[in-house]
């Protein structure tokens, strides 16, 4: 379902089955059905502390952030299994003290956990000892309202706060909770203030019982209040509770109105999805809300481009939606797509960092792309996934194909979850070559798909899938393990290759485990660490400025060569680059492809200049023709990888072709 370190944007109801937390490899809990889980990382807006997976066939209800604060306003049953589970995991704690300082700290933070909640809620929670009445605890909404100090309420009784109830009259009202007869009893009442002023309420009483004790939970509305809960409600219901901006409910009413007025005036509307590419490789490297000050600053941006009747949406995540009535023609809205582009391109500053954000647009028109809301979202969407293909910063226009693309690219995320554990994935190897010698130095590992039904599928198809739903992780993991794999192979059998390089993404990048497991899969497979080579992109260094290098130095230490793919694409730092423990750059193939364009040409001779200087090596990808090798060798470029040599083969293609012509494979 999640793993250790994952975002923990919502959390789940059981409904059916069973499921296991799993913390390090082992199991250390069970997830029953009736049990609410995730809630932690949502309240606190931080990563998963743990994986969570099914044991058995499960059926869950996810709860996002905007619909657990409209549960607490609006179900008393849902915090009443929320206060159960988090008291279960309270006592659980409580039992395992023995064990010393850090379970205490456990029980101390699902108590932090559990004040937070009763906090949060708009109504006024009391919670009551069943035997004598006292408060035990009320919420932050119930002090504020009643005006008593903390120590003020610590000697109190619920019958100073209520009025027109006595104890008697109390026992009968709550005799069908012992009973069983009822999971929940109500009462009209009266509360009382500190400043004697009095206030109608509407109360609703449940049993909360623990192994020893047993408390009511009494849940109370002030009716003054309630047209003003009523509005939060509404407000919950409708906009997005981070940036304040519309949410998807409110734009599909906003654009259902638009459509209405167009049919009217013979007008077209423009509907436009952007998203904000790798957010969450982003949201990564701020601190823990700076992902949300950062999606607020971007919200402020867009509403700048916009008109007075224009619409401005924020959707889940890191997409926006803008509507756009009385558009002319598709030239006024190919006019507005540049200008949204631009209005992002100047950095954002979060905290001390500067962030460059670049988007991708997708774009539907009433009537010609649909006559409903959904279908012109839709549509939308599926342009904006089709503008992602062609790179960041771009703006398409939907087109009835790109909805077979999108159901293409649903299907590939679907099968994708399978194909490491049906063994679909392989890896081939591209040979790098030592210019003047011509000879093997080493090999680049590449990731390959096949499909038992589609065949071979591009790495260009699913790679950005998978950086998208994070399954890249998975992925990467095969991949070293994989390499380190057949250089223990290579190596058993006195075949030398070199190095073999593997591509980190920018996810795997930022997982804190990075640097050991590097060196664990090292060891398990006995395999010297300077033949493993890893790649990383300019961008994903840059977007972990500060702490790339030091992640870097870690690495190295460890005694891996370490490359940054298609330099000169990004924008690096030279102030960061001249720091960090880089082995090679690698000269990206676009400016390689057309050496025989000037600009190109001084490009790809500042690069190899810059990293001699550095004392580092350059390597040429892309390399095609003789003209180009031969010029590259003429700079001073030490590597090269193409076409000309060869492209990427199977591991025993490579044996065949570069090592021993009569080797058993």
């Amino acid at each position: 379902l999640f793993n250790d370190g994952d975002p923990g944007d919502k959390m789940f109801a059981v409904l059916e089955g069973e499921l296991a937390v799993i913390k390090d490899g082992e199991k250390i809990a069970q997830i029953h059905p009736g049990e609410v889980f995730g809630e932690m990382a949502l309240i606190e807006s931080k990563n998963r502390a743990a994986r969570v997976q099914c044991i058995t066939s499960c059926r869950l209800l996810e709860i996002t952030k905007t619909q657990f604060y409209s549960l607490l306003a609006k179900d008393d049953n849902f915090l009443l299994a929320l206060l159960q589970t988090l008291s279960e995991r309270s006592r659980g704690n409580i039992r395992d003290l023995a064990l010393g300082h850090r379970k205490k700290k456990a029980q101390e933070k699902i108590s932090e956990h559990l004040h937070r909640i009763l906090d949060e809620s708009p109504n006024e929670i009391y919670i009551l000892e069943s035997s004598n009445h006292s408060l035990v605890r009320i919420n932050a909404m119930a002090q504020i309202n009643l005006g008593y100090a903390p120590e003020e309420i610590a000697r109190m009784n619920y019958f100073d706060v209520i009025q027109n109830l006595d104890h008697e009259r109390f026992e009968q009202i709550l005799k069908p909770l012992h009973e069983g007869k009822r999971t929940s009893v109500t009462h009209q009442g009266v509360h009382k203030r500190k400043n004697g002023a009095e206030y109608k309420t509407n109360i609703r009483i449940q049993l909360l019982e623990t192994e020893d004790k047993a408390f009511y939970v009494v849940m109370v509305q002030d009716k003054t209040e309630n047209q003003l809960m009523q509005e939060t409600i509404k407000t919950l219901a409708n906009y997005n509770s981070l940036t304040g901006l519309p949410n998807l409910n409110l734009a599909k009413d906003r654009l259902g109105m638009a459509i209405f007025q167009a049919k009217r005036y013979h007008r077209k509307i423009a509907v436009l999805i952007i998203n904000i590419d790798n957010f969450k490789t982003i949201n990564h490297s701020l601190d823990s809300n700076g992902g949300e000050l950062l999606l607020r600053e971007i919200g402020k941006r867009l509403s700048a481009c916009l008109r007075d009747e224009d619409t401005i949406a924020h959707l889940e995540g890191e997409e926006f939606l803008l509507i756009l009535p009385g558009t002319h023609h598709q030239q006024s809205t190919t006019v507005l797509a540049p200008k949204v582009l631009k209005a992002l391109e100047p950095l954002f500053t979060v905290g001390a960092k500067e962030i460059n954000v670049s988007t991708t647009i997708g774009i539907s028109i009433y009537p010609e792309d649909g006559q409903d809301p959904n279908t012109l979202i839709k549509n939308a969407d599926a342009a904006m996934f089709r503008a992602k293909q062609a790179g960041s910063n771009n703006f398409e226009f939907y087109n009835p194909a790109f909805l077979e693309l999108a159901t293409r690219q649903m299907s590939i995320e679907s099968d994708l979850r399978k194909a490491l554990d049906q063994e679909e994935f392989f890896l081939y190897y591209q040979p790098k070559i030592e210019c003047q010698t011509e000879n093997l130095v080493g090999l680049e590992a590449l990731i390959r798909w096949k499909h038992p039904d589609k065949g071979w599928i591009p790495p260009c198809d699913f790679i950005p899938i998978a950086e998208e739903n994070r399954f890249i992780l998975r992925i990467g993991e095969w991949v070293i393990k994989t390499a380190c794999a057949q250089l223990s192979f290579w190596k058993s059998n006195n075949l030398n290759v070199g190095s073999v390089a593997v591509n980190i993404s920018g996810h795997q990048f930022n997982q804190s485990n990075l640097v050991q497991f590097i060196s664990d899969t090292l060891e398990r497979y006995s395999v010297s660490p300077d033949c493993l080579e890893l790649e990383f992109t300019e961008t994903i260094l840059m977007e972990h400025s500060s702490e790339a290098i030091s992640k870097l130095k870690a690495l190295k230490e460890l005694g891996v060569k370490l490359s940054i793919d298609d330099f000169g694409t990004g924008y690096s730092s030279l102030t960061y680059l001249k720091n960090m423990p880089v082995d090679h750059l690698k000269i990206d193939q676009s400016f390689v492809k057309d050496l025989d364009q000037e600009a190109n040409q001084a490009i790809v001779q500042t690069i190899i200049s810059l990293a001699h200087s550095l004392k580092m090596k350059t390597i040429a990808e892309g390399v095609e023709t003789v003209e180009a090798k031969d010029f590259l060798t003429s700079l001073g470029c030490n590597i090269m990888q193409g076409y000309l040599f060869s492209p990427a083969l199977p591991h025993e293609e490579v044996i065949k072709k570069f090592l021993i012509p009569t080797a058993k494979v």
